[in-house]
This record gives C-alpha cells, structure tokens and sequence, in this order.
C-alpha cells in the first residue's frame, strides 16, 4: 500500500521513470512546480515519439502532492490505464501512459534514514607497526682450502732415485779428487796400504805408478 502524500517530506521530490520507449531507463526528477512532457524540445521531459504531441501533458507540484493534467494531446494521456479527462493526484507506484507506445511510473522515495552508531562497539584500536630491522646480508662462504695430496708412488719413486744418484755422484767426485791429489807426474804420493788400490784402478788406465 502506498503511503499518502502528505506523508513524504515536501523537499523530497518524486520521479518520473520511463519504463517502455526508445527512452526506457531514464529517470526524471519532479524538483519543480511543473514539469512540462511533450515531443518538444522545449518540455522538461522530452519524449521522441511519434504519438507523442509536442506538448502533451504536465504535472504539477504543490510541496508533497503531486497531480498529472493532459493538454489536449492527440493520443490522450493515462494513469493506471484510465484516460484523463481532467487533472488527477498521483500517488506512488501510478502507471503512466502517453499514447500507445510510451509507459512510464511515478514513484515517490523515502530518504534513507541515518545510520544509527553503535555505542557498544569498542571502537578501532589504532595499528602499532614496529620498525623492522633490516635483514643482515647473508655470510659469504668461504672457500675451504683442500688439503694438500699426499704424493703419489711415483713422485716418490722419482725422488728416491734421484737421490742414489746425487749420493753416487758425490763418491765418484770423491775419488776423483782423491786420485787427483794422490797421483802427480806417474807416482803416487800416497803408498803405504792404498798402493794396491791405485795400481788396480789407475793401471789399465796406461798409468804405472811408482811410489817416490
């Protein structure tokens, strides 16, 4: 059931809603003491139709009552499918028609109530952010060092020979110097024991040693 109209706050004002015709969806708002509908450019509601009159009708305001008038239009004008004759009142959810073609519905509006607060909702703690420390750089690894590797049975063979080679140059050097420094001119300036020693090894050499 609507509600009277003296029930609606007289700054709120109505609307026009067109529901059928090549302006279906558009929405008017009734703010003015009349608002002229016609297929004129002119009216405050234009409708683009051709059983339209170019002034077809109005509808008048007076604080919260609203009335709908035809203005001799060819096609007629109709509330709730009834043709109008004279002025009628308009109450909320009323069917308009404008010819055959164009259908459209006044619709009052309740305003919205405020919100109401609630008093028992604690209200919003504010939000502490603690700083953050920043993230340390993660350790660089070190490379381990790898140990050094044993020497492999070669090397050390290698090394073992070389050394019975050194100590078996050094006693050839030995007794060389030793032969050197024992023989002068064919004689051996060492006789004693070494004598038969230096005969065996300097003999087949074509030396004959003598002892001074």
């Amino acid at each position: 059931m609507s509600a009277h109209p003296s029930e609606y706050p007289s700054e709120n004002p109505a609307w026009f809603i067109i529901q059928k015709g090549p302006d279906a969806g558009r929405e008017f708002s009734l703010e003015q003491s009349i608002s002229s509908i016609g297929r004129s450019a002119a009216n405050d509601i234009v409708l683009n139709d051709p059983e339209v009159s170019r002034h077809h009708a109005r509808i008048l305001r007076q604080g919260s009552i609203y009335s709908i008038e035809d203005l001799g239009s060819t096609n007629g004008t109709f509330v709730n499918n009834q043709r109008l004759t004279s002025p009628v009142p308009l109450s909320d959810g009323d069917l308009l028609g404008f010819g055959e073609t164009i259908k459209a519905q006044f619709v009052r509006r309740q305003p919205a109530p405020p919100p109401v607060p609630d008093w028992d909702e604690p209200a919003a703690m504010p939000v502490v952010r603690e700083a953050q420390t920043p993230a340390a750089p993660p350790e660089t690894a070190v490379p381990e060092t790898p140990p050094d590797s044993p020497p492999s049975s070669r090397s050390k063979l290698i090394v073992i020979i070389s050394l019975i080679l050194l100590i078996l140059l050094c006693c050839f050097c030995g007794l060389l110097i030793v032969a050197l420094d024992s023989y002068n001119q064919g004689q051996l300036l060492y006789c004693g024991g070494l004598r038969p020693f230096w005969e065996t090894i300097l003999g087949p050499a074509g030396f004959n040693p003598v002892c001074p």
